[in-house]
């Protein structure tokens, strides 16, 4: 935890992304990448001389299902066929590919992720953890880890599986692992300060969580995570700006702005409940006020992204 917390001191004066990675089937894209590409002939003679017939989901599921008729011995395309469905969320055609493939080669890895990803993302936690496991154990050591977007993907579904089952001491490690390498993944920070909550750790929690929303301003959850953090660490004040900015991100301004205006008198020195009142002015129209509070928390906290973006947006708002 330590070396994320330094990591991300330095990395909130460089840049933030707002990129949530919520669905989490887009790290797949790699996959998905592989697939449109050696289907590239086919899909252009369709588009070409059949074109509205068929979408691309149905022609890449087609062309494998083809591939696996055609040699049903052949276990890359029967994996590339599990890799398909899991794709376009056919998560128990995926699972009963992806068993034949490993009851012939438990050995294949690509066959682990499928497995585990898909139990994992069809309500089976328990049945994603070994395969997962493994894969992880398998890349985790390698230089460039956070650059193989399936060892990302494995190490974030075998920490949710893990919180889905309650296990949350189990889940830190992966997703710790997730934070650190991917480094941007507000999803996986939210799901961090739910372990973190979940072990008792509240302060860790506040800092996953808070750094979730730099990313994405409307997190929901993470902000009502992090009103069960500071509840729990008995900050009322803190419970009021956090549950202003989940009604901020439930587009409820009036009753976020009264919270987040108690909150700025109980914890005056606290930089994230004034740009949370700059963000709910400024949705409310209210420019004026909107560029003060954005005024106020990047004197207190000349690093606090949002506020210092904040700050700059409204600037030229204000003089059109």
């Amino acid at each position: 935890m330590q070396k994320i917390k330094s990591f991300f001191s330095s990395f909130s004066t460089r840049y933030l992304s707002s990129n949530r990675q919520v669905t989490r089937i887009i790290i797949f894209a790699v996959i998905a990448l592989m697939l449109a590409v050696g289907s590239f002939a086919g899909y252009y003679w369709y588009d070409r001389y059949y074109s509205g017939q068929k979408t691309v989901k149905q022609l890449t599921i087609a062309e494998a299902e083809k591939a696996v008729v055609d040699d049903p011995s052949s276990l890359p395309k029967r994996l590339n066929l599990a890799e398909a469905y899991l794709v376009y969320q056919r998560y128990d055609d995926a699972l009963a590919q992806a068993n034949q493939v490993f009851a012939s080669d438990p050995t294949l890895d690509r066959a682990w992720l499928v497995m585990g990803v898909a139990n994992a993302s069809n309500g089976h936690p328990a049945d994603a953890i070994t395969p997962l496991t493994n894969y992880v154990n398998k890349y985790k050591d390698e230089e460039m880890a956070g650059l193989n977007k399936s060892l990302n993907s494995a190490a974030y579904f075998l920490g949710d599986s893990y919180l889905q089952l309650g296990k949350y001491k189990d889940a830190i490690d992966p997703l710790e692992k997730v934070v650190g390498w991917t480094q941007t993944d507000a999803d996986a920070m939210y799901k961090l300060g739910m372990a973190y909550t979940g072990v008792g750790r509240y302060e860790d929690a506040v800092f996953m969580f808070q750094f979730a929303v730099s990313f994405v301003p409307n997190f929901t959850e993470s902000y009502q995570g992090m009103a069960t953090a500071y509840e729990k660490l008995n900050k009322p004040g803190l419970v009021d700006y956090a549950n202003g900015m989940v009604a901020y991100s439930q587009k409820d301004y009036p009753a976020g702005l009264k919270l987040l205006l108690k909150s700025a008198k109980a914890e005056p020195d606290f930089a994230p409940v004034f740009a949370g009142l700059g963000l709910t002015y400024e949705a409310m129209g209210d420019l004026k006020n909107a560029k003060a509070s954005y005024d106020t928390a990047v004197s207190i906290d000349p690093k606090n992204y949002t506020a210092t973006r904040g700050v700059a947006r409204v600037a030229v708002l204000l003089n059109k």
